[in-house]
């Protein structure tokens, strides 16, 4: 055969093979839970690993293998339960740079994925592999490194160690003093350190410790702090500053000096001289802020995630996002020294000029609601008045931002978030129902209560000189409390008397309690109205089931000018009780 067609063979081939459908693709499992145990099935839903066997099984990891746990024992396993790693196991990690740390006996070793011991169960605490190919491990209360072959590669006779995850640099503590080491297990630095910081850095959306990427390392000798480069240099000396902090991941520390505190960046240069009474992060929605907050002598200064001045002299500040244009865009609210409020841009820009008494959050939406000379109306982002302001209140329904509830000329109404009227300023007072807080509302006309729909269609009439809305130890979102000609009852939402309006007095405790008076007597029903005590008592105490610790319930009862215990069948616990021990003991609660 010539070269040329031993050439287009080969060529034919390699298309002939490449051309071929891969009909082994990997399948889709998907782990499940019982009770007590867990298993697989596969994407159709049929079992692989059956429940019931296996008190814990992990997800499958990158090469197939399933951390399981059998009978307290732990091991590995593969989705067709062959046995990787034995169940030999008080034990057992996830694998780290393909080997897991094993318990068994309350000492600690290394097996491969083949489920070999490759190093000995020796240890006494956990520990695992970092990138650098070590893992700090602890033997006879002194602690040092070794590699993935159980080498020790700094000797375990230290009495305390540190590893960043994300560098090559160690640190070990010897008689009280730390130094470093690299991970080859050559020593950087003598034993002259008293403390050696860590921090936090995020890689690819991990969480790893290191001594310098995020700048600089602190370190602390001689009850001085100071500085140092990844190469340990001294980039800022002992003594240059009193106090100092770990650089954070946008590479600058905040330090004081005097009593006065500034911001160095990784080169030890000063962005934000040492001239604040205090700097720190503010808190932002649950998490801390990359900004500053400097506070000098009566007065807020922002400074940016950068150290560089956002906006001096303020009283107050906090966050908020504002629309414009269907952008979001992030701005700040400040308060001037005067009490008057504004907001900036994350430049620094004055986006709403300082002058109103009040400015509430944007939220996200195009409007704000503002306070300006006692009265109250809407703003957007670029200070242009939306909604006049000329009204005595306006409220925003905080889970929806679909209206505004306005008070004007003593009457109440509802605006939508297109500023268009949806209910008419017919009312003395409307607020939204706890249970449908964006079509129903509790309205107040003519001196009496009544709810209404977002089309002011009445669902309840107005008939009621009270009426409550949900409570934190009411009836549940389903009824309101009403009271009718100075008598008490309970409806439902739809306007349906569950407890009829004729009692003098109505105290909720429970579903199963609710204690009434009438005609100067009283008894106990539940929340269906079906009598617990019968209304033969002059008076009826009780201690609210969230304070009790009582099985049984104890009702304290007046009959006859003596006071008795009951229980909720009407029998008599205990007898011939003293009026001063019981009406001192339930004087704060009801009369």
């Amino acid at each position: 055969m010539t070269q040329e067609r031993i050439i287009f063979a080969f060529l034919l081939m390699l298309m002939i093979s490449c051309s071929k459908i891969d009909n082994n693709a990997p399948k889709q499992y998907v782990r499940i839970m019982g009770k007590g145990s867990w298993g697989y099935n596969d994407e159709k839903g049929n079992v692989i690993i059956p429940l019931g066997k296996y008190k814990f099984l992990n997800p499958i990891d990158e090469k197939g293998m399933i951390l399981a746990e059998l009978k307290n024992k732990h091991g590995y396993i593969d989705i067709h339960e062959n046995v990787i790693v034995p169940f030999d196991y008080d034990d057992i990690s996830l694998f780290s740079q393909d080997l897991a740390c094993i318990k068994k006996d309350n000492k600690y070793g290394f097996v491969n994925r083949r489920g070999k011991i490759v190093i000995p169960i020796q240890f006494e605490d956990e520990t695992y592999f970092q990138k650098t190919g070590l893992a700090l491990v602890e033997k006879n209360k002194l602690y040092g490194f070794i590699n993935k072959q159980g080498k020790e590669i700094i000797p375990i006779i230290y009495q305390n160690a540190n590893e960043g995850t994300a560098d090559s640099l160690v640190s070990l503590n010897k008689k009280g003093k730390w130094a470093f080491f690299d991970s080859f297990g050559k020593q950087k630095s003598d034993f002259i350190y008293d403390e050696i910081a860590l921090t936090n850095i995020n890689i690819d959306g991990e969480s790893e410790s290191t001594f310098w990427k995020n700048g600089l390392i602190l370190v602390r000798k001689n009850k001085q702090i100071a500085y140092l480069d990844k190469n340990l240099k001294e980039v800022v000396s002992c003594g240059k500053y009193n106090t100092g902090e770990r650089f954070n991941k946008n590479r600058i520390a905040i330090v004081s000096k005097n009593h006065k505190y500034g911001i160095i960046d990784e080169f030890g240069k000063e962005r934000v001289k040492p001239e604040y009474d205090t700097i720190e992060h503010p808190e932002e929605s649950y998490h801390e802020s990359e900004i500053f907050v400097a506070k000098k002598g009566n007065y807020l200064v922002l400074l940016d995630k950068n150290g560089k001045k956002i906006y001096d002299k303020i009283k107050d500040f906090s966050f908020d996002h504002a629309s414009l244009a269907n952008k979001i865009q992030k701005i700040y609210h400040i308060q001037d020294l005067n009490g008057k409020y504004g907001a900036i841009d994350t430049k620094g820009e004055l986006v709403i000029p300082v002058m109103y008494d009040e400015f509430r959050d944007f939220r996200s939406n195009n409007n704000a609601i503002v306070k300006y000379k006692g009265k109250f109306g809407l703003v957007d982002l670029n200070n242009k008045t939306t909604y006049p302001i000329d009204n005595e209140e306006i409220e925003q329904n905080s889970r929806d931002l679909a209206y505004y509830i306005i008070k004007k000329n003593g009457k109440v109404g509802i605006i939508n978030k297109e500023l268009k009227t949806i209910i008419n300023f017919d009312y003395q007072d409307l607020q939204p129902c706890f249970y449908d807080q964006i079509n129903k509302f509790i309205a107040k006309q003519n001196g009496l209560y009544g709810v209404i729909d977002r089309l002011g269609g009445i669902i309840i009439p107005f008939q009621y000189t009270e009426m409550s809305n949900w409570v934190e130890y009411g009836p549940g979102s389903n009824f309101h409390f009403v009271t009718k000609d100075k008598k008490q009852g309970l409806i439902t939402k739809e306007g349906k008397t569950v407890i009829p309006v004729i009692y003098d007095s109505l105290f909720y405790d429970s579903d199963k309690i609710i204690i009434l008076s009438k005609n100067g007597k009283y008894g106990v029903v539940t929340i269906q109205n079906k009598q617990v005590i019968p209304f033969i008592y002059e008076k009826i105490y009780l201690e609210p089931s969230f304070f009790s610790k009582k099985k049984e319930t104890e009702f304290y009862v007046l009959k006859n000018g003596k006071y008795s215990i009951i229980n909720n069948k009407n029998e008599v616990i205990k007898s011939d009780l003293s009026k001063n021990e019981v009406e001192n003991k339930f004087s704060y609660y009801y009369n």
